[in-house]
């Protein structure tokens, strides 16, 4: 019975590590810290300078703000940006995600907010994508539809 619980123990114990070392909301917290909503699009440029993605091709440069991948929106029949914030060398090819990038919504280039938990609320509020909410449900989907042998 000891032998379990020790093993229970353990496995607490690097869970609650595992948890503690795993992504933050915001990749590139301290950058990213002097961006705040209602703040303009120029001067985030300013602070997050020039990013580590190139275009591939020349239509690549249309997916890009500044050497960062940008993603353009319609909702409630307003044109949103998503900055998708990252500090590794890279593709535009590359899957967006938490470990990599943080997302910063623009709403007629005016800052709305930045950071994973402020975009997973708004991103849902707005009915835009959030490649984080998508690629779970998609992996769910894909769960539940392979058969069980």
């Amino acid at each position: 019975m000891q032998p379990a619980f020790v093993r229970f123990a353990a496995l607490a114990a690097i869970a609650s590590l595992l948890t503690a070392c795993g992504p933050s909301d915001v990749v590139g917290k301290d950058k990213l810290d002097p961006i705040e909503g209602g703040m303009p699009i120029a001067r985030v440029a300013e602070i997050i300078g020039k990013g580590p993605l190139t275009p591939l091709q020349p239509s690549d440069s249309l997916r890009l703000f500044n050497g960062f991948r940008t993603q353009i929106f319609l909702a409630a029949g307003s044109q949103y940006r998503v900055i998708w914030y990252r500090e590794e060398a890279g593709s535009i090819e590359d899957p967006i995600t938490r470990e990599r990038e943080t997302p910063i919504l623009v709403h007629a280039d005016t800052v709305v907010g930045k950071g994973w938990s402020f975009y997973d609320d708004k991103a849902q509020e707005l009915g835009i994508p959030n490649p984080y909410r998508d690629r779970e449900r998609l992996d769910s989907i894909s769960q539940a539809q392979t058969p069980k042998s």
